[in-house]
This record gives C-alpha cells, sequence and structure tokens, in this order.
C-alpha cells in the first residue's frame, strides 16, 4: 500500500513538471524584412514578416524582434504582449537609425498600452502625429538609441490619457535618443510625459525647434532628467511640470520631486533658445550641475514676450521648494535673466557670468541666495515683472496639499529674499556683510561662443563649463557658508566648483 501511495506522488511530480516545461516556451527571435510576407512563420530572415505590425502581434516574453533597414512608410504598430521580468520583449533595429517607419503626418508609429518590460531600439520614427505611445499600466519601458524627426505633436507621448495615479505607470528609461525637430517642421515636444513615477531621461540629444524639448507634465514624480544636449529650443528645454492645476474641476496637477541635472543648452541658430529650465506646479524640485551656454530667448516683441519672459532658469509662482545649485549660466541674454524667480527657492553655489541681468526676483518671492558667484553682468539682481492680468485670471488659484482651491498669496515686499556670502562683480549695493567683490580668478580661458550654423552633431565642450572653476588663489575659497554639499577646507567655497579634489560634508 505504501509504495502505491509513492507510485502516485511520483506521478503527480511528473506531470507537474511537464505542465510547467510547457507553460515556459524558449525564447525566439523574429524577423521583419521588406522583402518578407505576413504570412511567413517569421522565424528566419528568409521567412521574414513584411510589417512591423505583424512582428509586434506576434512577439511574447523573452522574444526579440529583429527589423531590417528601410522604408516601412506609414505603419501603425501596436504591441499586443507584455515581456516579464527576466524576459523582455526586445524590438530592435538590425543597423541603428535604419529601419524607418514614416507617417503621413498623422497617427502613431508604435503603441503599447498596459506593456510593461519592453525594449525598443534603434528605430527611427517621422512624419507621425506621435512617433511612440506608452500610457495606462505599464511600467519598465526602455527607449535606446531611437530617432524621432519631424512628428507633429512629439516624439514620444507617456501616459497621457492615463490614469493619474503615477504609481501605475513606473519605471521608464529613455536613453540615447534623437529628437529632432529642423524648421520648417513641427514637433512640438520631443518627449512629452503625464502621470508617472520613476522616468529616467538620459544621454539623449534634442536639437531644432521645439515647442518644450522634455516636458514633466501632470503629477510625474521621483524622475529625473540628466546629461542630455539642447540645442535650440522655442520655449523651454526642460519643463518641469504642468503650469497650472484644472481650477474648473478641481483637480491638481502638481507634480513632485523632479531633479534636472547635468544637462548642456546651447542655441543653434535659426532656432532661438528661450527658457532652459522651467520648475511649475512642482513641490521639491532639484535643478542642480547644468551648463546653460548663450541662450536669448524671445526675439519677437509683443504680448506672447512680456506674458512668457524667458530666463535661464524660471520659477513660477506655482512651484514650492525648489532647490538650485552646482550650474554655470553664461551669456544670458536681455530680455531675459539668468534666474527668473516667482516662488520662494534656494539658490547656492552657482556661477553666472556675462548675463545681461543675473537674478529677477518677483515681489513677494522668497529667495535664498548663498554662495554663488554673479561677474561681470550688466545688471545684478532685479524686480520681475508681474505676471499678467490675463495670468492671473486663468491661473490666480492653486490647489493647495490638502485639495483645497485657495487664491494665490498676493505680491507684498520684495524684501522677502535673503543674499548671503555671495561674490559680486562689479559691486552691488544690496550685497549681505558677508558678501565680497573680487575677481574670482577662474580657471580659464573665457572665450564667447561662437556658431556659425545649424548642426545636428553637436558634441558638447565641456572645456567651456569647466573654465569657470576656481583657481588655488581666488578670493572665492572658503568664503561661504555649508549648505550641505561636499567642501574641502574649513567652508564651501563661493561658485560652482569646489577647489580642491577631496571634498566632505
Amino acid at each position: 500500500m505504501k509504495a502505491n501511495k509513492q507510485w502516485r506522488i511520483g506521478i503527480v511530480v511528473s506531470v507537474g513538471v511537464l505542465l510547467l516545461g510547457c507553460a515556459v516556451s524558449p525564447a525566439e527571435t523574429y524577423y521583419v524584412s521588406l522583402k518578407g510576407d505576413d504570412a511567413n512563420k517569421g522565424v528566419t530572415e528568409q521567412a521574414a514578416f513584411r510589417t512591423i505590425k505583424k512582428g509586434v502581434s506576434v512577439i511574447q516574453a523573452g522574444d526579440t524582434l529583429i527589423i531590417k533597414s528601410g522604408d516601412y512608410g506609414a505603419e501603425r504598430a501596436v504591441l499586443k504582449n507584455s515581456g516579464r521580468k527576466g524576459a523582455p520583449i526586445l524590438i530592435k533595429a538590425e543597423k541603428p537609425g535604419e529601419a524607418v517607419l514614416k507617417g503621413n503626418r498623422g497617427g502613431v508609429g508604435l503603441t503599447m498600452i498596459d506593456k510593461s518590460y519592453v525594449v525598443v531600439e534603434g528605430l527611427k520614427f517621422t512624419r507621425y502625429g506621435v512617433g511612440m505611445v506608452i500610457k495606462h499600466r505599464s511600467s519598465y519601458v526602455t527607449v535606446r538609441q531611437c530617432i524621432f524627426l519631424n512628428n507633429e505633436n512629439a516624439g514620444i507621448v507617456l501616459n497621457d490619457g492615463g490614469l493619474r495615479d503615477p504609481k501605475l505607470c513606473h519605471h521608464h528609461l529613455f536613453t540615447k535618443n534623437q529628437f529632432l525637430d529642423p524648421l520648417p517642421s513641427t514637433q512640438d515636444y520631443g518627449l512629452r510625459m503625464y502621470f508617472s513615477s520613476n522616468v529616467e531621461v538620459v544621454n539623449n540629444y534634442f536639437h531644432g525647434f521645439h515647442h518644450q524639448a522634455c516636458s514633466f507634465k501632470s503629477i510625474m514624480t521621483d524622475s529625473r532628467v540628466a546629461n542630455n544636449v539642447f540645442e535650440g529650443f522655442h520655449f523651454s528645454a526642460i519643463q518641469l511640470g504642468q503650469n497650472s492645476d484644472n481650477t474648473r474641476i478641481k483637480q491638481s496637477s502638481r507634480s513632485y520631486r523632479l531633479i534636472a541635472e547635468g544637462n548642456i543648452f546651447r542655441p543653434s541658430p535659426p532656432y532661438r533658445a528661450k527658457s532652459a529650465i522651467v520648475v511649475s506646479n512642482v513641490t521639491d524640485a532639484i535643478v542642480r550641475n547644468n551648463f546653460i551656454d548663450s541662450t536669448y530667448g524671445e526675439d519677437k516683441k509683443g504680448p506672447g514676450r512680456r506674458f512668457f519672459p524667458g530666463a535661464g532658469i524660471h520659477l513660477t509662482r506655482l512651484s514650492r521648494g525648489t532647490k538650485i545649485y552646482g550650474n554655470v549660466l553664461v551669456n544670458i541674454k536681455a530680455p531675459k535673466p539668468a534666474f527668473m524667480v516667482r516662488s520662494d527657492c534656494e539658490i547656492y553655489n552657482n556661477t553666472v557670468v556675462g548675463c545681461s541681468r543675473a537674478l529677477d526676483v518677483a515681489v513677494g518671492a522668497k529667495a535664498v541666495v548663498r554662495n554663488n558667484i554673479f561677474y561681470k553682468n550688466a545688471h545684478q539682481v532685479g524686480v520681475a515683472e508681474p505676471l499678467q492680468p490675463f495670468y492671473d485670471k486663468y491661473y490666480g488659484y492653486v490647489m493647495n496639499d490638502k485639495g483645497v482651491m485657495v487664491k494665490l498669496p498676493p505680491a507684498d515686499k520684495f524684501a522677502k529674499s535673503v543674499f548671503d556670502s555671495n561674490l559680486w562683480f562689479p559691486d552691488w549695493k544690496g550685497k549681505s556683510p558677508n558678501g565680497i567683490s573680487a575677481e574670482p580668478l577662474f580657471v580659464g580661458p573665457i572665450k564667447p561662443l561662437v556658431i556659425k550654423k545649424a548642426s545636428a552633431k553637436y558634441v558638447p565642450n565641456l572645456k567651456r563649463m569647466k573654465a569657470y572653476r576656481l583657481t588655488k588663489s581666488s578670493p572665492c575659497i572658503d568664503k561661504g557658508v555649508k549648505m550641505g554639499l561636499p567642501f574641502v577646507g574649513r567652508s564651501s567655497d563661493i561658485g560652482a566648483f569646489e577647489f580642491g579634489a577631496k571634498a566632505r560634508k
């Protein structure tokens, strides 16, 4: 009887192992080719599918879809299945940039709805309404080495119209892509993102006329845009946060904990470069270690210029708790200042050189300004122009953290701001008692930026940023106050760069 029981257990275990083996099929590689046929099985180059649409309807977790070089026309592919942890779906061009999806000024090239663990690599999307859409309960999607050229609305749209909970759409990586918008195109956005968390936008290249090149819109949390290059941008290169709440239906659009760091910005004629970074309706944003070089803002007169004055870094009245440090801003020309401040914030350990205006602070805003170098700016500190009546009429209310609609606080006094331990040259009479006015003695050489023509192959010259490091005899060394950053010696140095290799908190 005992032996019979053991025999039955053995049968059950064997059947279980067999069923498990059937459930996990081996990963497969599929091919798409202009010489293929969708009636094929797609599992060899000789029996490839003809369309990307067919390929993405077949692949499953762990599979790879290889797309041969060529122009596939106005494909509108919709991914059918998800990958899974440890077995993502990989959709890749055989040669990066040579598998082209070309729309007819509308539609979407590749759509992912409720899909996770997907990698898209090396495809080129051009002339669509949107190159790629990722939305709803999607997570762990990576887009890398792709090109988005002249799409009407955006290169990539993340979760527009999705559920408003950023915990449901999360952990996306966009890296080593090109977002190109040369005239006379209308690619309004490079990247446009909503209702998502833990999104990384790193090491991409943005070039051309984009309205907003990289835009974190409503309710984005714990996300970062880092180490990208921006050449030309019509309104803003990086937009952290939606401009306003939806007061009509009492919905907050506030974002939290967004970071912009290590990015490089410069103009590229004929593409004007207006505001490099805008922070609006965000709590606890961080803007650090960016290099903003020779941007020049709106070049037309009229209400548009006055309503949205540009800036190197622009904080609207809706931002809260913003920290701005370690940035180098050079040659920012009128009508915009290096910093446009309309909300309470901390600005410390930055270097601002050769700008028309260094810092404009709106009445009523409290800017804590410490350890910065303001060098050879035509005007050091001014009062930001008040918000236009149009702006107050439509955006004069904001939803507080308790979900209650409240009127924006009245603008009262500029005297709320604090200036402490900064270097001002030429001197500024408003500096604090421990402020100094002297030559900062940069390493150099300090050279003007010369751009002869637009180029979509810009390689950043980090020597221009590093020229603003301090020499051993600089009067800025150990003259700052502690702000939580690493430092060498007795105290923090003034400016974006701490002198010396070994730093301590």
